[in-house]
């Protein structure tokens, strides 16, 4: 069990179902958070190298025994209307927004040449437009709370090399951070940028051994991340300890940046 606690605290996670956000919303439920798992899917993505045999984060909490308690609300983060009613399908069951984790994200791989006109929309439309809307919609009821968002960019947010969409997208996550921070400030509502590393989720797949073994050494640490060291991080920063943390981008990265920064 987490040492913070979130007791009868509402978190949405958006892409909750799978990987790095069903981490996240693992750790709030332990630390006693009612969630709502927002995803296309209920059921997480299996892995070949990691996540291999992954359970539904809403009912791994009801076997488990979790503290919190948790709803899954199908949502396209990249439709306003899919997010609108997401948000309020979160009020009728908890009545309540406390903390909304901006999660959801995809990636296609590829160049400038490579990459289509059609997945370039799809993942801004996911990774940046998702981010937008979910804030738009969740942020009268945060003002409500005092509550908290967490966008999650990534090492990519400050450096190329994961194509361009994904980049771009990742970037102005962080600075979508920012604005959200100076608009928000004043209604003690926290907004930070979780940027992660080389974590061990499904959609590391696309990685040939190669190209996942240049991953792994560029990480300082002798190890890869894991979900739920991100879902610790946003515990924290969502809790009164991390009160004063506003308009940052805090990167879990086993030091990956610290070749760069």
């Amino acid at each position: 069990m987490n040492s913070i606690q979130h007791d009868g605290r509402t978190v949405i996670v958006t892409g909750g179902a799978s990987g790095i956000g069903r981490g996240i919303a693992l750790s709030f439920a332990d630390a006693g958070a009612n969630v709502v798992v927002a995803d296309v899917e209920r059921d997480p993505k299996q892995g070949e190298r990691y996540e291999t045999d992954a359970t539904t984060p809403t009912d791994e909490l009801v076997n488990a025994g979790h503290d919190g308690e948790a709803i899954y609300v199908e949502t396209d983060v990249s439709d306003p209307d899919s997010v609108e009613s997401m948000v309020d399908a979160a009020l009728e069951e908890y009545s309540r927004i406390d903390v909304l984790v901006n999660n959801a994200g995809v990636y296609v791989p590829g160049d400038s040449q490579e990459i289509s006109v059609e997945d370039w929309e799809t993942v801004i439309g996911v990774d940046l437009d998702g981010a937008f809307y979910c804030a738009k919609f969740a942020i009268p009821h945060l003002k409500e709370t005092s509550g908290a968002i967490l966008n999650v960019g990534s090492v990519n947010s400050q450096e190329g090399g994961a194509g361009p969409p994904y980049a771009s997208a990742k970037a102005a996550v962080v600075n979508l951070t920012r604005d959200l921070a100076v608009e928000l400030g004043e209604h003690e509502v926290n907004v930070n940028a979780i940027c992660p590393g080389f974590i061990e989720t499904a959609i590391q797949d696309y990685h040939t051994e190669e190209s996942l073994q240049v991953e792994l050494e560029h990480t300082l640490l002798p190890h890869a991340g894991t979900p739920t060291d991100v879902g610790n991080l946003a515990v924290f920063l969502a809790s009164d300890l991390a009160s004063f943390i506003h308009g940052e981008e805090i990167y879990i990265d086993g030091g990956w940046t610290a070749h760069s920064l």
